[in-house]
């Protein structure tokens, strides 16, 4: 009897386990792994964004110059960084969409560090955008007519983009959120230039 039972019980677990969909979900390869934090690891770079812990230790401001101390590539990553000064530590969440992959890690990166002195972007951005959109980028303001390129560079990349088309005129709404809270700032882009932006 207890061996039958046994058996259905058996039989019953095989069943369930069978209506369970198989959803894989690849961690990122050991070799790929490897050659992420050969490239990043102790790199000296500059913050692109305002990052902010995932913890309580606080926030790094913009263009504020940091070392890589860590990438992390476990559920949605991380990065983390130390200052060069006084060695405090922020670990910035990368929220990438898994499964991970050295792309994903090299874009969310790039959204949140320079890896160019400012000094040599500064001259690149002269070189491609002139003095006066140069300066603004490197002020991190924007202007009426400047090219929406140059406004990413200037503020990063938005939280959202809200797009609309009306008589052949691509109308954009970038947001971006404020370190006040429940506040956001704003970039309006009609054709590709700054319409204007609210703070």
């Amino acid at each position: 009897m207890r061996r039958m039972a046994w058996i259905l019980a058996m039989v019953a677990a095989l069943a369930a386990c069978s209506s369970v969909k198989n959803v894989v979900v690849k961690d990122i390869p050991l070799e790929e792994q490897e050659l992420i934090l050969k490239e990043y690891k102790d790199r000296i770079v500059w913050t692109r964004a305002v990052l902010q812990d995932l913890g309580e230790g606080g926030s790094l401001p913009r263009d504020l110059k940091v070392r890589i101390v860590d990438v992390a590539m476990v559920y949605e990553g991380t990065v983390t960084v130390q200052t060069l000064q006084k060695k405090n530590r922020v670990r910035q969440g990368l929220n990438i969409e898994r499964p991970l992959n050295k792309e994903k890690i090299d874009a969310a990166l790039a959204e949140l560090f320079f890896f160019e002195d400012p000094v040599l972007r500064h001259v690149s951005y002269i070189r491609k955008y002139g003095k006066k959109t140069a300066r603004a980028i490197m002020e991190h303001e924007v202007f009426v007519g400047m090219p929406s390129d140059a406004a990413l560079e200037s503020w990063g990349t938005p939280a959202k983009k809200n797009t609309n088309s009306i008589n052949d005129v691509v109308n954009e709404q970038w947001i971006y959120p404020s370190q006040v809270a429940n506040k956001n700032r704003y970039i309006y882009i009609a054709n590709g230039k700054v319409l204007r932006w609210d703070e």
